[in-house]
């Protein structure tokens, strides 16, 4: 299964509807209460790490599905090991800088083209 980068609550929306579970279904599989994962499903931020976990063995998916969890682990990492933390850092630097420019790319073109 591929990782999801949506927020929690549209990747837990769409994977419900996708999959067609009934919340109630989900709910007995996760001893959480079904009105919980309506709110879920609405709320922008996303539950305890826990839980996601909890839900994600519920749906039969890992955690690392949910962009929520992936965060949570790299922060883990960094934390365990904070001698990385430069590195890290530079390379999500020069990540963000190649999109910067592959999009500055991709417009220039564009408007030549107009």
């Amino acid at each position: 299964m591929e990782y999801s980068n949506k927020i929690f609550c549209e990747a837990l929306s769409e994977l419900i509807k996708d999959r067609k579970i009934k919340l109630r279904s989900l709910a007995a599989k996760t001893n959480l209460n079904y009105s919980y994962f309506s709110k879920l499903t609405r709320r922008k931020t996303a539950p305890p790490i826990e839980t996601l976990v909890n839900i994600s063995n519920a749906l039969e998916i890992t955690p690392e599905f949910f962009i929520e969890y992936r965060i949570h682990k790299l922060i883990e990492l960094l934390k365990d090991k904070p001698d990385i933390l430069d590195e890290v850092l530079d390379f999500a630097y020069k990540l963000d800088v190649k999109q910067k420019l592959k999009v500055a790319e991709e417009k220039s073109s564009y408007e030549r083209e107009t």
